[in-house]
């Protein structure tokens, strides 16, 4: 790997460990998610960072997706399980990094951190997808506990956030091998049992396509701004609220950005059952020995 493009890994990676470190002093019972999301995403940004993503936010059975509205008024309560995910990137360069909070001990948690570093434990070049797998699946199993099967680790590059290879928690039969150099982000997803996520509302995240001919002026400002400020990278809808645009006229441009295929939205995943789920997350350099960006 270039040694420039690695140091805008590691520079990533350690401006979201600052950042998670210093959520875990403030976040509480009682704080409205959209002050934490709002904290998380102007802190990268002072640190040196951007975000790679808008700040996910899911609490319990909230699994992946959710990022607050402009006028969100959640709040998290006494018990909740909360999932933060933050991406960060300097150059492209991309560490995406999770962790659960709750106020009250929750063994999940301590579940998805223990799969979460056995699954890092085996990371070296020519390691088999399969076996990453099995590691984390194993230390789940052993605490009675399962894993969001249709959720996976993946692989990242420049402007790229779910690139190959998938890297499932549970055991498989993937042949994919991980070279040196690559960039993989291992994450557990941890619940009472094996469960699924299924699309939900709402709609807040959106990335860039492809561009097309529309017609509304709003639309083809966001258009490019997807395409060439984010450089294909998610935003949402908040962010555009915040350059200007009405929330009205955002939800509309995109609605119309979707129907031709210009624009991607991603729906929020919940649990198919209701039940809470935890996460941990980290990005991994591979390499001898592989580097944890995100520690």
């Amino acid at each position: 790997m270039d040694k420039k493009i690695l140091e805008s890994y590691k520079k990533a990676g350690k401006i979201n460990s600052q950042v998670r470190e210093e959520v875990l002093k403030m976040v509480r019972p009682g704080m409205k998610i959209l002050d934490l999301a709002e904290f998380i995403e102007k802190r990268i940004e002072e640190i040196g960072g951007k975000p790679a993503f808008p700040v996910n936010i899911g609490i319990n059975e909230v699994t992946a997706h959710y990022t607050p509205s402009a006028s969100d008024k959640t709040e998290i309560k006494k018990g909740d399980l909360v999932k933060i995910d933050v991406g960060v990137h300097v150059d492209g360069y991309v560490a995406d990094h999770a962790f659960t909070y709750c106020s009250e001990k929750n063994g999940m948690i301590e579940v998805a951190e223990k799969a979460l570093e056995a699954g890092i434990s085996v990371i070296k070049p020519g390691v088999r997808v399969t076996e990453i797998s099995k590691a984390i699946n194993g230390v789940v199993e052993k605490a009675g506990l399962g894993v969001v099967i249709n959720l996976t680790g993946h692989g990242l590059e420049q402007y790229v956030i779910h690139g190959p290879p998938k890297i499932p928690n549970v055991g498989n039969d993937s042949g994919e091998i991980l070279d040196e150099g690559m960039v993989v982000a291992i994450e557990p997803f941890v619940l009472e049992s094996n469960g699924i996520v299924k699309d939900s509302e709402p709609v807040e995240i959106f990335s860039f396509m492809q561009t097309r001919p529309v017609r509304l002026p709003e639309a083809r400002k966001i258009l490019d701004m997807a395409g060439n400020e984010y450089n294909g990278l998610p935003f949402c809808k908040r962010w555009m609220v915040k350059k200007g645009f009405s929330p009205f006229k955002t939800s509309f441009a995109l609605k119309q950005l979707e129907t031709v295929d210009a624009m991607k939205g991603y729906p929020v995943l919940k649990e198919s059952r209701g039940k809470p789920v935890a996460q941990a997350e980290h990005t991994v350099i591979v390499g001898n020995p592989s580097v944890v960006t995100t520690r």
